[in-house]
């Protein structure tokens, strides 16, 4: 089950309950209809639905809101909620569904609307969760260009990554230093945490083991001050890989450990499994074989339990 800070992902797509729409100075002020208000009621109940990880409550409550936003026909209102739907469904692991409601949104999207950013964000993020990294990055890029208000380093953040899954890590540390100083801008530590991850990955294959370490431990400060569970885990085995590239095997074991307890304390079952693969792979070269033997059987029950996947 996520935490409940796993609502952040969802906050740039809620419209405000007390919306009003306002005329020109001195004129008065329109409060939203009964309906509109209903509907994003619903859609801040289905946020809160996905971030404690009940995605059917979630969604449910999302398609309340679709339907209601689709009975006063307004289209921004479907919008935000089919792309929460999208979400919900990539999170899931329903990437048709997924698609179809991206694909539903935006062709309901007007030239120059302020959702589109986001609308070309979730759809990069579902044809990169479906393998096909060429077309995330273009709608990626699309998303970036885009981006009229404070996430551009959100979208750089993704832009980079998807640069450096297709080997380009050069690029890919160009576009975070920007990512990085868009969200130190903006005031949204979780992305600065992102950005600084993947630097560190990248300074990592750069062999650029001391930034590494340093991109890895802003990260991780970052990550704990928000109580981001998944990401802390990612932040320990960045340095775990850092401590191994630099010799330090015992101190590569003691980062990993750690990362595996941060992910079995956060049910990330999938993270666990693939730190043990990486701690029996260490014991191993300490020469301490039946540690690493027990740790390998701990990974196979794992898997085979169903709930971490390969």
């Amino acid at each position: 089950m996520t935490s409940g800070k796993g609502a952040s992902r969802f906050v740039a797509l809620l419209l405000p309950v007390a919306l009003c729409l306002a005329g020109c100075a001195g004129s008065a002020v329109k409060p939203v209809s009964v309906p509109r208000a209903q509907a994003m009621e619903h859609n801040r109940r289905g946020v809160e639905a996905e971030a404690r990880g009940e995605r059917g409550k979630a969604l449910g409550e999302f398609a309340e809101a679709l339907r209601l936003h689709t009975s006063v026909d307004n289209t921004d209102g479907m919008i935000v909620a089919l792309v929460n739907s999208a979400r919900t469904q990539r999170l899931g692991g329903d990437l048709q569904s997924a698609r179809s409601s991206v694909e539903r949104g935006a062709s309901l999207l007007a030239d120059g609307s302020g959702l589109a950013s986001e609308l070309y964000y979730e759809k990069a993020k579902i044809l990169a969760a479906a393998g096909d990294l060429p077309a995330a990055l273009e709608w990626a890029q699309r998303a970036e260009a885009a981006e009229q208000g404070e996430a551009l380093g959100r979208r750089l953040n993704l832009v980079a990554a998807l640069k450096l899954k297709q080997g380009f890590p050069d690029e890919a540390g160009e576009i975070l230093e920007r990512a990085l100083a868009a969200n130190r801008e903006a005031k949204l530590r979780g992305e600065e945490a992102n950005s600084l991850r993947l630097l560190g990955e990248i300074h990592l294959l750069q062999g650029a083991c001391a930034k590494a370490s340093e991109s890895y431990l802003g990260a991780l400060a970052l990550d704990k001050e928000l109580g981001f569970s998944g990401k802390i885990a990612g932040d320990l085995a960045g340095l775990g890989g850092v401590s191994a590239a630099s010799g330090d095997i015992k101190g590569a074991i003691g980062w990993y450990l750690r990362a595996l307890e941060a992910s079995r304390a956060g049910g990330d079952s999938a993270r666990a499994a693939a730190t043990l693969e990486k701690l029996a792979q260490l014991y191993r070269l300490t020469g301490e074989v039946e540690t690493a033997k027990l740790l390998e059987g701990q990974r196979k029950e794992l898997l085979a339990s169903g709930a971490a996947r390969e």
